[in-house]
């Protein structure tokens, strides 16, 4: 082959080689691109998506807060039965909407009314004075006319802003008289459709969340049972612009759009929770929320988002809402161009460059070609500025360059006939030099070698010593400094130590996270267990059935404030206590003291708490928090933990300490009503319905254990002419006057209250006619000595008639025994009053 033909396939072979490469990197550089933009959507799109689940979470749980204010309605009309103005207002302001529970429009109590009832309804409303004097004179239905049932709002808080809603019949209304029948007929809480309210004028949705109260006593296991028990509802009413702005911060609202779409009720199968997982909705797509626009119509639009987006679906009291995210322009959910634009230029330059170096190592090869081993030893010798180099002969030295000399501390021009053992630093090195040299020797390859040079001065050089045999018998060493290399390895290893210390953090971080969200789960859900507990035990044992796993490393107790307020008694306990006290003293615990966390700091752990006893600090600390609801002490919660503790546990602690708080504060707002439920206001007896229950259930009793039941009707004599004579205040101080006589002279088993007016009913279990007598005479020799004062001076005089009556020696059922006792009452009356007549009837049984 000719010379001419050599260079052509020379040539073709170079050009092929350099459209491979090209090729290569270009198509490496183009998938790095798509990849890279890939990856920047999917981060995007992540990032996006875990914030619009934070929103549609926030929603949920703030929904869910609402829907534990209607619960306790229902729990509030099943404890006392039928609810007045002033009571429903007193237990709004417990409640304190406006700080704990914001985004409520209004609280609402809705009567179910038949129109046979409507007018008796209207009167009732009229006639309430518990808040006003003069009652509600100009309460009436709205939309007025006739109408098959009728579901009226009764009551509403507050009432600033939603005078509108009183009396407006939210049946009359079609998209609310659905969500009515649903809530009846099922038992739980539903939601209407988007509506507009008729208290707000901004023009804006609005929805109701009603859930039903049934009348005490009845049954309501079937749908019809439901429909007949029906008394009402209970309602919290929201504006969506108001409960929407309440959750959204500015940030979220300039990064997002947001819509909320209602598609109707769910399917059938919904579980009828308020919030939960979405059925397959029932109802056409209705846009009730609009982040953008405030105001929205009948005809607004729901968008279609396109790109970068998500939706969320909540059950909103059976009604599926869907919450439609879209991002807003801006540099928040922006994809940057940047990063592909970079991977894109510098794979450009990257595979010019590799071209240029495949072109430059094919040329150096083919130079490489025509330069002797001598020139290549010379221009290693004379042009390598970094690397040492040396050449031996055995253990005589030949020659160095600059490079080495300056390793050595020494002159090159000493070098030449010198020893090796003379630069280097020990025994051990001349040995290792001698193993390389001899595997040189042995195998005619490049050997790598590790050896320390003694410098002049005495320091000494760790180098890499790179050996490769030449003609006759030289040996070429390639030396490199270490110094470097073995700093930059001290450094890597620095710095994996430091990642691996910085892992652990994390990972302890994380470990933390997960226990603080177990913890706030855990305390929710005990949240919502105390609040539906009817009685203080039922709030301790839950909270010592939580407590161990809220507060593993802890001991502790829950103590609650006795009636007189002067000692706490323990009502829950957990863990191995040191300080084990059932009771103690108010004035034992600085925290009850101050009403406040007892220890505050560091500087008053000195201090010890009498209940505690001697506390060593450095192995125990004990904290103690008063419970407080409306600036109202009610009791404590006390922890014993090691000294160095779980971080977060105080804050635990204090929800818990509020959960708790709240809850007892309930319980004692249900009891105070349904004492004023059963008790007689003026004189702190017993109420003529609860005196006509009591009297059923011991006439049923007696009749069963065979025993005899006496009841007696006091009246006071000429009780009118004191009214006349001395004013209704007089009589009033009378009446309690009486009243006092009757509690101290009464038995324990007997029940003695008002029957009405100026009548008194005593329930004598047990007694026969001369016990119930002896008892009455000294009730009457107590009336004739009692002395009333009142402004204008003395009133004394007063007498009383008693007739009484005995089952069954007098009647043998129940339901004649106050009969028998008012003809004796008469009798009494008849022969000159002042005195106490056993009725002389005889029950037919007996005679």
């Amino acid at each position: 082959m000719t010379l001419r033909g050599l260079l052509t396939l020379q040539t073709q072979r170079t050009m092929l080689v350099v459209a491979v490469v090209l090729g290569a990197g270009l198509a490496a550089t183009f998938a790095a691109r798509y990849l890279s933009e890939r990856a920047a959507v999917a981060d995007v799109q992540h990032r996006f998506s875990a914030d619009a689940e934070e929103v549609s979470r926030a929603i949920s749980q703030r929904l869910h807060t609402h829907a534990e204010v209607l619960v306790g309605l229902q729990g509030l009309y099943a404890s006392i039965g039928r609810v007045d103005r002033a009571q429903f207002r007193r237990y709004i302001d417990v409640l304190e909407l406006g700080r704990r529970y914001p985004g409520f429009q209004a609280l609402q109590e809705l009567r179910h009314v038949r129109p046979d009832r409507l007018e008796a309804f209207v009167d009732e409303v009229r006639a309430d004075r518990s808040v006003e004097l003069d009652g509600v004179p100009d309460f009436s239905v709205r939309p007025p006319g006739p109408r098959a049932i009728y579901n009226i709002v009764e009551f509403v808080e507050p009432i600033a802003g939603n005078e509108n809603a009183l009396g407006f019949d939210a049946g009359a209304n079609p998209a609310q008289l659905d969500s009515l029948r649903r809530s009846a007929e099922t038992g739980r809480i539903v939601a209407t459709p988007p509506v507009k309210l008729v208290q707000d004028t901004s023009g804006g949705f609005g929805f109701i969340i009603r859930a039903p109260i049934y009348r005490n006593g009845e049954p309501v296991q079937t749908v019809a049972q439901r429909n007949a028990a029906l008394f009402g509802f209970v309602a919290s009413v929201y504006r969506i612009n108001d409960l929407m702005n309440g959750i959204l911060d500015p940030r979220t609202l300039k990064q997002m759009h947001i819509q909320v779409v209602d598609r109707g009720y769910a399917t059938p199968t919904s579980t009828g929770a308020l919030i939960g997982e979405p059925e397959n909705p029932t109802g056409p797509a209705t846009l009730m929320y609009d982040s953008v626009e405030n105001n929205l119509g009948l005809a607004a639009q729901v968008e279609r988002p396109a790109g970068i987006s998500t939706e969320r679906s909540l059950v909103v009291g059976e009604r599926v809402w869907r919450v439609i995210f879209t991002p807003n322009p801006g540099p928040a959910y922006q994809i940057s161009p940047l990063a592909s634009n970079v991977i894109l230029g510098s794979g450009l330059v990257i595979s010019v460059l590799a071209l240029l170096l495949v072109v430059m190592m094919m040329d150096g090869r083919r130079m490489s070609g025509n330069l002797s081993r001598l020139r290549a030893e010379q221009s290693a010798l004379v042009d390598n500025p970094l690397a040492g180099i040396l050449f031996t002969a055995g253990h005589d030295i030949l020659r160095g360059n600059n490079r080495i000399a300056e390793f050595c501390g020494r002159g090159a021009e000493t070098l030449p006939g010198r020893k090796i053992g003379e630069l280097l630093a020990s025994e051990d090195d001349l040995a290792a030099f001698d193993a390389a040299l001899a595997r040189i020797r042995n195998s005619a390859v490049v050997t790598e070698v590790s050896l320390r040079l003694r410098r002049e001065d005495g320091s000494i050089l760790e180098v890499d010593a790179y050996g490769k045999p030449l003609a006759r018998g030289a040996i070429l060493w390639v030396m490199q400094d270490k110094t470097a290399a073995l700093a930059a390895e001290s450094e890597r290893r620095a710095h994996g130590l430091a990642m691996e210390q910085a892992n652990a953090q994390l990972a302890a971080s994380l470990r933390s996270a997960e226990i603080r969200a177990k913890e706030i789960a855990l305390l929710t859900e005990l949240s919502g267990v105390v609040q539906s507990c009817q009685t203080r035990d039922e709030v301790f044992a839950a909270v010592q059935t939580y407590a161990g796993f809220l507060f593993p490393e802890e001991a502790g107790a829950l103590y609650y404030l006795n009636d007189a307020r002067t000692t706490v008694q323990r009502g829950a306990h957990w863990g191995a206590l040191q300080a084990d006290v059932v009771s103690f003293p108010v004035d034992d615990c600085w925290a009850l003291r101050r009403g406040t966390t007892f220890p505050i700091s560091e500087a008053s752990q000195g201090l010890t708490c009498h209940h505690v006893g001697e506390c060593d600090h450095g192995r125990m600390t004990f904290v103690c928090q008063p419970l407080i609801a409306q600036n109202n002490l009610l009791g404590l919660l006390y922890r014993e933990h090691p000294a160095a503790f779980r971080a977060g546990a105080d804050q635990l602690a204090t929800m818990l300490a509020e959960q708790v708080s709240l809850a007892m504060a309930n319980l004692e707002l249900r009891e105070l009503l349904r004492q004023q439920a059963l008790r007689d206001p003026l004189t702190d007896l017993y109420n003529r319905r609860y005196l006509e229950d009591a009297l059923t259930r011991e006439t049923t009793r007696c009749t069963r254990d065979g025993e005899s039941l006496a009841v007696a009707i006091l009246d006071i004599d000429h009780f009118k002419s004191i009214n006349d004579s001395r004013g209704h205040e007089a009589g009033d101080a009378v009446l309690r006057a009486l009243s006092r006589i009757l509690r101290e002279v009464t038995g324990e088993a007997d029940v003695v209250g008002r029957f009405g007016g100026e009548e008194f009913l005593l329930i004598m279990p047990g007694a026969t006619p001369e016990t119930a007598r002896l008892r009455l005479e000294q009730i009457l020799d107590a009336v004739r000595g009692m002395r009333v004062a009142l402004p204008g001076g003395v009133l004394d005089g007063v007498t009383a008639s008693v007739g009484i009556a005995v089952m069954p020696l007098h009647v043998a059922r129940g339901e004649d025994l106050m009969g028998a006792a008012d003809v004796a009452l008469y009798r009494a009356k008849a022969d000159g009053r002042d005195r106490v007549t056993v009725s002389d009837q005889v029950a037919e049984a007996a005679a």
